[in-house]
């Protein structure tokens, strides 16, 4: 049996294309589900249906969260933002927790589920963080810059890896900050920069990493675990 795996879409208003990178639909293709793309619809009850059928959902990387959804003002760094996308995607990130759904938040994703289940971002590490890392690499996709320590031993992520610490690519220059309440902080970086966030529920799969593993799994294969435990969980829902 195969589990159908929504995974989110990024969309271009100006120019009304939508699009998925191939890392995504390959990673779960390979780990045993069927890639199913959830388009930014503006229709909730086409959207609750949709996620309703699916056995899981992939919350992709992309553009910033207007912060408005955090009650906050644009910091003068914040980037492109899709109001399409963050309005469909903050209504399945709450929707999903409410039908305990499981869910995999990529780089955006981890801080789009953070944001609708009531918490905040950083809008730009580089002038908000002392001393942070390089958290956006001019090394390949696919290459491992820096380390990341899985502080919390009963997690999935410690579950599925194995071990405390593990390197990671990174791509980002905003970040979890407060945290939401139904969440916890599972990994982060030696900067402090939170990696990694899952549901305090652990019946509940809801596991977002600010790093892209769907650009290491096919060269690392501890990275590619991550996309195999969600499919397993996905087909016991």
């Amino acid at each position: 049996m195969y589990p159908l795996i929504g995974i989110t879409t990024s969309y271009d208003s100006e120019n009304k294309k939508a699009s998925l990178n191939r890392g995504y639909f390959r990673a779960v293709q390979q780990a045993g589900g069927i890639p199913v793309p959830v388009l930014p619809l503006d229709d909730k009850k086409v959207l609750l249906r949709l996620l309703e059928r699916l056995d899981g959902i992939i919350f992709s990387g992309g553009p910033d969260v207007d912060p408005s959804y955090f009650n906050e003002e644009p910091h003068p760094r914040t980037g492109d933002i899709c109001p399409e996308r963050d309005e469909a995607e903050v209504f399945l990130a709450r929707e999903s927790m409410r039908l305990s759904k499981p869910m995999l938040g990529i780089c955006r994703g981890i801080q789009l589920i953070n944001i609708a289940l009531g918490g905040s971002i950083y809008q730009d590490i580089d002038s908000q963080i002392k001393k942070p890392l390089k958290h956006r690499q001019d090394a390949p996709h696919w290459h491992a810059s820096h380390e990341v320590e899985i502080t919390c031993e009963n997690s999935w992520l410690s579950e599925i890896f194995g071990t405390d610490r593990i390197r990671v690519n990174s791509f980002h220059h905003q970040s979890v900050k407060d945290i939401a309440p139904d969440l916890r902080v599972t990994a982060a970086a030696r900067d402090g920069v939170i990696e990694a966030v899952e549901a305090k529920d652990r019946g509940i799969f809801c596991v977002g990493v600010q790093w892209h593993p769907e650009e290491m799994w096919y060269k690392d294969p501890l990275q590619f675990r991550l996309f195999e435990h969600f499919i397993k969980v996905c087909l016991k829902n």
